[in-house]
């Protein structure tokens, strides 16, 4: 079945375990890692975390989200084996930590994105799974050992994200059933979860986001919509890029939209990407072309051009998509 068998016997075999995700991590990183610590550290493993960018505020409610460390931890540690979850690439968990945190024997690779690459000594990759927090729930059960509370919370905050609060089509009826038994072992109120995760919004955020949205721009036969971000917008609001998150969404929902795309101004002079698709097109293809990745629907890039640039050249090869569609 899958992997699974090969993890356990590479779970009883180490004992120095290293995790890692994807730069910007989101509720299904964060919930897939938190969840596989727990699972782990229960199992009598050390277990650490080191990501590239900080826990966003709004996951702080998760248990254990502190001992998540940054690159500025990492010395010279060298775990026996590493195991990075939701990262389509190993360079995606950041350019620093995927050359510093080599593992002695082992590296792993968990993932659920259709563009993933098999870069690990062990891959699990499940395109099928709704999330790679619904991959770490089936390697758990696999093990035949219970979920406790904790986990529990971990895993459906993952489930929850990656699938739009149960919106996207990637929502199957065993993503309910799997919701409902984490929802029964955690004995947390579903709500609540909702509200820590996307009712915790700071002022200075939604400030940011009535200046994002002034930049709307949609094409001439309105199937692509794009809105940016500025250094400028983020210093005027004392926000950051993370901010953004979540924008892209609401320009994704404009009538006739096919691709919405959010570019965010870095202060290294590169743009970071956010796309959006209501199916037709496969935005995920559309990332790798520029070394990012994600879901059909939903996926991020990075690009290393001025963010005016970077709006230009997405917005054409997101209509060099739909014109082959059409």
């Amino acid at each position: 079945m899958q992997n699974y068998g090969a993890l356990l016997t590479l779970f009883n075999r180490y004992h120095d375990f290293a995790l890692s995700t994807h730069i910007n991590p989101d509720g299904d990183a964060i919930g897939s890692e938190l969840a596989l610590y727990l699972f782990l550290t229960r199992l009598g493993k050390s277990v650490k975390i080191f990501n590239t960018d900080a826990v966003p505020g709004n996951y702080k409610f998760l248990p254990c989200w502190k001992i998540i460390d940054g690159v500025h931890a990492l010395s010279t540690y060298r775990p026996e084996v590493l195991i990075v979850l939701d990262a389509s690439t190993l360079e995606r968990i950041g350019k620093t930590l995927s050359k510093t945190l080599i593992p002695t024997h082992k590296l792993v690779n968990i993932d659920h994105h259709a563009t993933a690459e098999a870069f690990g000594d062990i891959n699990l990759i499940m395109p099928s799974a709704s999330s790679t927090s619904e991959i770490v729930y089936k390697l758990i059960k696999y093990h035949q050992r219970p979920i406790d509370k904790s986990c529990a919370l971990c895993l459906y905050t993952g489930l929850m994200f990656d699938t739009g609060c149960f919106r996207y089509s990637n929502t199957t009826a065993e993503t309910h059933r799997i919701a409902a038994e984490l929802i029964e072992v955690g004995e947390f109120a579903p709500d609540e979860v909702y509200r820590n995760v996307y009712e915790q919004l700071p002022v200075a955020k939604i400030r940011l986001s009535s200046e994002v949205l002034r930049t709307l721009q949609v094409t001439d036969d309105g199937k692509i919509a794009s809105v940016y971000a500025t250094q400028g917008m983020f210093r005027k609001t004392g926000t950051t890029p993370d901010a953004v998150e979540g924008i892209v969404n609401q320009i994704q929902a404009i009538a006739g939209v096919e691709v919405a795309l959010c570019v965010s101004e870095m202060t290294d002079r590169s743009a970071k990407v956010s796309l959006r698709s209501q199916g037709h097109v496969d935005v995920s293809q559309l990332a790798a072309e520029f070394e990012g990745g994600g879901h059909a629907r939903a996926s991020g890039c990075r690009v290393v051009m001025p963010y005016l640039s970077a709006i230009n050249t997405l917005v054409q090869t997101a209509q060099r998509y739909i014109d082959q569609g059409s």
